[in-house]
């Protein structure tokens, strides 16, 4: 298999990375790292793909706000909500949309988690790349240097 290359400073060559990206969550502790990460990888030059899944997919749904952090995190959720109302911390759309903008992050939806919540592409944010099952999201992911799974 060929791996594109891109020059580095310094004059040396590195391969493309890429981030691959499960959410599962829908909760605001969880969105924020998992867009996070792929922004960053995104404005650092990586590509990352990024699969919502379960509960994560509730996030793509049109008009969604996501309230709420996890149980272990409820006694930091104060600090959250006031740092997004005052504008000290942009949104997590805010934050996804950036790295939409670099062409690097590509957004796909669950095809069975569509099917048990009866939703169909339609409902989703116009962000979302496509919808996928496992197995295709699992062939766009295996050539990732970073796997992570946020739940």
């Amino acid at each position: 298999m060929s791996v594109p290359i891109i020059p580095v400073l310094g004059g040396g060559m590195n391969y493309m990375s890429k981030i691959a990206l499960i959410v599962a969550s829908e909760k605001m502790d969880k969105l924020f790292p998992a867009v996070t990460l792929a922004t960053t990888a995104a404005i650092s030059g990586w590509d990352a793909e990024m699969f919502f899944t379960f509960w994560g997919l509730l996030a793509l749904k049109k008009g969604y706000e996501p309230s709420g952090v996890s149980l272990d995190y409820k006694a930091y959720e104060g600090k959250l909500t006031e740092a997004l109302a005052s504008g000290s911390m942009p949104g997590w759309k805010t934050v996804l949309e950036q790295g939409r903008a670099t062409g690097r992050i590509r957004i796909h939806a669950c095809s069975t988690t569509l099917g048990m919540f009866g939703l169909k592409q339609e409902d989703l944010e116009s962000f979302v790349d496509g919808i996928a099952g496992a197995a295709t999201f699992l062939s766009k992911a295996k050539d990732s240097d970073v796997s992570l799974f946020i739940s």
